[in-house]
């Protein structure tokens, strides 16, 4: 039996502020939709997720969480597939707000770490209560919220590599369960955020944690990556009908210039406070920025270099050359260089910095 080390790509989204702010039987176990095909994908591998040009993604959701919370799930994911391609073998636990409930699907869970191989019965129960990213983290999340009324939510990429799937947990999705006034976008672009963090993993064989973490890169660009890629990727899925997108509720949905702006006031009010607008690791404040300006970091290179260049150019060369020699390769300069490229960019008015943004 193996015990894994896992690697953290958490997301917290504050809802409230309708801005992703991440500091990277009655249960129903879901199941990729048969006969889903894509396009093939040349320049990926084979790899230790079992890729496969077709939805690999499974959903599991506690018994307290409605058969409509987890269709939208299935629903945002395999447009996500769609989009990015398979990631590969893919596991996403949605919790809800029952502890009795929680404990279930954890026993779902446990069976079926215990079965294949990956965790005897023990270590998998201590990992259900672990206070960072087990089961009952997340259940408690979704508790909270409902009795505060404060809208608050997890979800993320919580390893799996040696077991050779993407493990992923979240929160109840407020939004998609119709609670507190919470848009459903927001939600998808949580779910969409996340795929990016298996889409990342998947081009990375290795399975050494610490490795891993070497090729995946600083903080802002894996972080960057998913929020940029998430919220860019979504405006086009409603457009294309590809997900669906309400438009009436109690809380209006902001526009992806909106939401930008927002993520560049936060970046600028960070400015003197922070000595590196791209930080390379988490916490405290200024590990936030991750997040917003790395976000605005990653628009702003595939604003230059095309939409599909992380997927086509950066990722398939990353265990080869390394972090910082993919990134040379694909955006021809060094990321010191590129960084003070974007403290420039930082200086445009807003109305310049806006418009690398695709128009809506």
């Amino acid at each position: 039996m193996k015990h894994v080390g896992m690697i953290f790509c958490l997301t917290v989204v504050l809802i409230e502020s309708q801005a992703s702010q991440s500091w990277c039987q009655h249960l129903r176990a879901g199941r990729g939709r048969p006969g889903y095909k894509q396009k093939e994908n040349p320049t990926r591998p084979a790899n230790i997720f079992g890729v496969r040009q077709e939805n690999q993604t499974e959903v599991f959701v506690a018994g307290d969480v409605s058969q409509k919370v987890e269709q939208a799930v299935r629903d945002a994911l395999a447009a996500a597939v769609d989009v990015w391609g398979s990631s590969g073998r893919f596991e996403y636990w949605v919790l809800g707000t029952d502890r009795a409930a929680a404990l279930e699907l954890a026993e779902v869970f446990c069976t079926r770490r215990v079965a294949r191989g990956d965790m005897s019965e023990g270590d998998c129960r201590r990992d259900s209560s672990d206070k960072d990213h087990g089961f009952l983290h997340y259940q408690e999340i979704g508790a909270n919220a409902l009795a505060t009324g404060r809208a608050h939510g997890s979800a993320g990429h919580n390893g799996g590599a040696e077991w050779g799937i993407h493990r992923m947990a979240s929160s109840l999705p407020l939004g998609l369960a119709g609670l507190l006034g919470i848009s459903a976008e927001n939600e998808q672009i949580t779910i969409l955020h996340e795929y990016w963090h298996s889409v990342q993993h998947s081009f990375i064989q290795t399975k050494d944690h610490r490795r891993r973490r070497q090729l995946l890169g600083p903080v802002w660009f894996v972080e960057g990556s998913a929020v940029a890629m998430a919220e860019l990727t979504a405006p086009k899925l409603w457009q294309a009908g590809k997900l669906s997108s309400e438009k009436e509720g109690s809380r209006l949905w902001e526009n992806l210039e909106k939401r930008m702006i927002k993520k560049m006031r936060f970046v600028q009010s960070k400015r003197q406070e922070c000595s590196n607008l791209l930080p390379t690791t988490y916490g405290g404040d200024c590990g936030k920025l991750a997040y917003d300006s790395g976000g605005w970091a990653i628009a702003y290179l595939l604003h230059k270099f095309g939409d599909d260049v992380l997927l086509k150019s950066f990722h398939p060369t990353v265990e080869t050359l390394g972090w910082e020699g993919a990134f040379q390769r694909a955006f021809g300069q060094s990321s010191g260089q590129f960084l003070i490229e974007f403290e420039r960019f930082i200086d445009l008015p807003l109305s310049e910095q806006v418009g690398i943004l695709p128009q809506q």
